[in-house]
């Protein structure tokens, strides 16, 4: 059974009520990337966190915009991305993308679906730069309410920083960000 979000599913992703729930720009204050960095919106779907992103990093900065699903990319596309953003179709543990090259990683709602969570960690480790940082966000495994995945294919936030401790993250803050999902703010050693 796949983990996958269903791209038919898409437009839940910006839905007024999502932006107001999970607040792009607090989560953006909250990564403390200045603009003019490069920001890697892992999963970025259709663009619920992109477009936000774009506009804090300003014209000398850039977001990319990965995901692995060309429909949702294309989604993406449709909603005419800001000339910073750079759209790019990825293999899940194999990033075209250049090594030490990004300020931040962020992932909203897809470590659950990380197939090698720990190649994924890897990968995510070569793209950053040294000092870099990295924003978890998921559904929480203990949460008591039944919406996103089912509880059986969500990850402990425990387990994912078990995950970044051990190839070498730093982990700086984790908490529950909403009712049924946790945050992870972690970084690369400078």
């Amino acid at each position: 059974m796949s983990h996958k979000f269903n791209p038919q599913r898409a437009e839940k992703l910006i839905a007024p009520q999502r932006y107001q729930e999970l607040k792009p720009d607090i989560l953006l204050q909250r990564l403390r990337t200045p603009p003019g960095s490069t920001i890697l919106d892992l999963g970025c779907g259709n663009g619920f966190f992109t477009f936000p992103a774009a506009v804090a990093m300003g014209d000398r900065g850039m977001v990319i915009a990965a995901d692995t699903s060309e429909q949702m990319l294309k989604l993406l596309d449709r909603r005419d991305p800001p000339d910073n953003v750079q759209v790019l179709q990825v293999a899940e543990v194999a990033l075209d993308i250049e090594s030490d090259s990004v300020d931040a990683v962020v992932t909203i709602a897809l470590y659950h679906e990380f197939q090698e969570p720990a190649a994924n960690l890897r990968e995510l480790q070569r793209v950053l730069k040294p000092g870099g940082k990295l924003m978890f966000l998921d559904w929480d495994a203990l949460a008591q309410q039944q919406r996103g995945p089912a509880l059986d294919h969500r990850v402990p936030m425990s387990q994912a920083i078990t995950a970044l401790e051990q190839i070498g993250f730093l982990v700086d803050e984790q908490e529950n960000y909403i009712d049924d999902m946790w945050m992870i703010l972690a970084h690369l050693p400078a």
